[in-house]
């Protein structure tokens, strides 16, 4: 709550930069002078030291205790005490202090396979584990010498171990992409832990790999973001940040990085860090990306693993370190897998996957073999499977649409953000069927699919739920260390609804049935085969459509001035348009785009030629053809070229 205050407070006082302002290096000294100003922000302290200024040692020494006691997020303050450690200087930081964070980075458990306790520390997901492997790569360089208490181990010990897991995640992600696929709340963090690879690792290859895969990542975020809005699918994000432009973790970034968004939040890790950047610059080929403005520029990405594409690329399920790598694929997908994943993690000192994973794990395979026993093979009970995503974004000037083609229709969400329309830093639409869950902001997902700017989301929502046990709740689970409901107790909701803010938008019509929507020169129209109701604070807690019912189709289509001329010649175009919903279908002659039909069983057809949503690479776009699995990228713009080779 304190980031979004925060942010809210920046962008009141500067403003939202829709053009470019500045250059790179004005912006970053401009941040660090806005950062140097908050003298209660962990990440903040990093500013201070930039500038020469004495820190504020009260957030230090909080951080230290947190570490001290292995609570959850530990690793992302023991990845700042590393920076704040080597950046200290006399005067700026007592050496009582400094002895401090030495001896809490020596003493911190880094890694699973250690002895003593973790508490409730979150150690599996992907941000967690370059976290985890990148801080103790850097406190083993740091105190090549010392003896860590907790392992035993020296730090040259623990720097030749790390080596290895933060070289392997890095190429990895490289060749497949994200689980937590253009997260605009866990970027930020793996970003963090990339830059302090990138400024302090003394091996060139982990440096070298490091800023690399930094590139290919704002790379991404310059071919996917519209105006400094990061306004495509995310793998993993929340309410508070697809709701709002400025909201997002990667927002600042995108300032510094490209001169579009709003500075934000005076402590958020990846902005202070990149500001602070000692070694990492931004190739200016990526800025350049980013302000370019075609009249159509389409992307297409592949993203993320499954168990068996894992596996082709020479992951071994049954090793610890490869499985953690593999943690979102898949691991509950099935029974077998289920079965085998407990197995070799109980065999390791994780302390939280007893207490939040176990339970719910054992719900989910008791789920599986209730339904076995009934004659009925069943696959993907398990709600937060990251699966692979084929994703395409499509963008103009006037707006942009993102969607994760046809991803776990039908089944339970977790915190993936499936498609998008953005026309503006606050301009967004998109539909969902929401949790009523307060662990999860995502009910079932929808089969959504994309064909230039438009799009159709069409929902099943069951009635009837699986059979199975319950979650048993362990007595010390507690706040966020908190097991999910089994899949016989999720309770889905029973209708489905829109984000749709009228007063973020310059006009809104309503005729025929359709919903349409004017920011400056871009256009939106939305149509639900059930009738719709306005909501005005229930919507994700604002404005909104609620549609009654468990089975429903959305349409959603873009358009634009340059292209089709003043909004109430659209308007009268689309709402005249034929459409036709029966029952799990719909047909739409799209104006612009051609005759559309999509089925829950069928695939979407434009002029009856079937619409592609699978086997996408890792990109395809103007600017980069990168093969998916290869770890090799081409980025290009106007004759320059960057290369890759992970």
């Amino acid at each position: 709550m304190r980031l979004i205050l925060l942010l809210f407070a920046a962008v009141l006082a500067l403003g939202y930069d829709y053009e470019p302002r500045g250059t790179y290096e004005s912006r970053r000294a401009e941040y660090l002078q806005l950062a140097a100003r908050d003298h209660k922000g962990l990440y903040a302290q990093v500013a201070h030291l930039a500038n020469g200024q004495p820190v504020d040692e009260a957030p230090i020494r909080a951080a230290i205790q947190f570490v001290d006691e292995r609570n959850d997020t530990a690793d992302f303050r023991v990845n700042a005490l590393l920076r704040i450690y080597r950046e200290s200087r006399p005067g700026l930081l007592s050496e009582l202090l400094r002895q401090d964070i030495r001896r809490s980075l020596t003493a911190f458990k880094y890694w699973v396979d250690e002895p003593g306790t973790d508490h409730l520390m979150g150690e599996w997901s992907e941000n967690h584990q370059i976290l985890f492997h990148s801080s103790e790569y850097l406190a083993g360089q740091f105190f090549p010498d010392a003896v860590f208490p907790n392992s035993g181990l020296t730090g040259r010990q623990h720097l030749q171990k790390a080596r290895k897991t933060v070289l392997k995640w890095i190429q990895t992600k490289a060749r497949a992409g994200f689980s937590e696929w253009d997260s605009n709340a866990y970027f930020p963090e793996s970003m963090a832990a990339l830059l302090n690879l990138a400024d302090y690792a003394e091996d060139r290859e982990v440096a070298e790999k490091a800023r690399m895969l930094l590139d290919v990542m704002f790379f991404d975020m310059a071919v996917e973001s519209f105006h400094g809005v990061f306004g495509t699918s995310h793998g993993r994000t929340y309410q508070n940040t697809v709701l709002s432009g400025p909201n997002e973790g990667t927002n600042g970034a995108e300032w510094l990085a490209f001169g579009m968004g709003a500075p934000g939040s005076t402590d958020n890790v990846l902005t202070v860090y990149l500001a602070a950047a000692k070694r990492y610059l931004l190739p200016d080929l990526i800025r350049r990306i980013a302000l370019e403005r075609p009249a159509e520029l389409e992307n297409r990405e592949r993203q993320g693993l499954t168990i068996a594409a894992a596996q082709k690329l020479g992951l071994n399920v049954d090793d610890p370190d490869d499985f953690y790598l593999m943690w979102d694929s898949g691991r509950l997908s099935n029974r077998a897998d289920a079965e085998r994943a407990g197995k070799l993690l109980e065999t390791l000192n994780h302390h939280r996957y007893f207490v939040v994973i176990k339970p719910y794990a054992d719900a989910v395979i008791g789920a599986y073999r209730a339904l076995e026993d009934m004659g009925v093979a069943a696959t993907g009970l398990d709600r937060t499977t990251l699966e692979q995503v084929n994703k395409i974004t499509y963008k103009t000037p006037d707006y942009s649409l993102s969607t994760a083609q046809d991803y776990r229709k039908g089944l339970s969400g977790y915190q993936q953000h499936i498609w998008q329309a953005t026309l503006g830093p606050e301009s967004v639409v998109f539909t969902l069927n929401p949790s009523v869950s307060t662990k999860y902001w995502v009910g079932r997902f929808p089969k959504a699919v994309q064909y230039k700017n438009l799009l159709i989301a069409m929902y099943r929502i069951p009635s009837q739920l699986p059979p199975g046990p319950t979650t048993l709740i362990p007595p010390d689970a507690a706040g966020n260390a908190m097991p999910s409901p089994g899949p016989a107790e999720e309770s889905p909701a029973g209708f489905t609804e829109a984000v749709f803010r009228r007063d973020k938008f310059t006009e809104v019509i309503e005729k025929n049935g359709w919903v349409f929507g004017r920011q400056q020169d871009g256009y939106i129209a939305l149509r639900s085969q059930l009738p719709v109701r306005w909501s005005a604070k229930g919507v994700l807690g604002g404005e909104g459509l609620i549609a009654d019912g468990r089975r429903n189709i959305w349409v959603c289509q873009l358009g634009r001035k340059a292209v089709d001329g003043e909004f109430a010649k659209w308007v009268e175009k689309v709402s005249a348009a034929a459409i036709r919903f029966d029952g799990d279908e719909v047909s739409y002659d799209a104006p612009g785009v051609g005759k559309v039909a999509m089925g829950w069983d069928t695939a979407m057809t434009v002029d009856r030629k079937p619409v592609d949503v699978s086997g996408y690479e890792r990109f395809d776009n103007p600017y980069c053809r990168s093969i998916w699995g290869s770890g090799k990228y081409e980025i290009h713009l106007g004759g320059e070229r960057l290369s890759y080779i992970f």
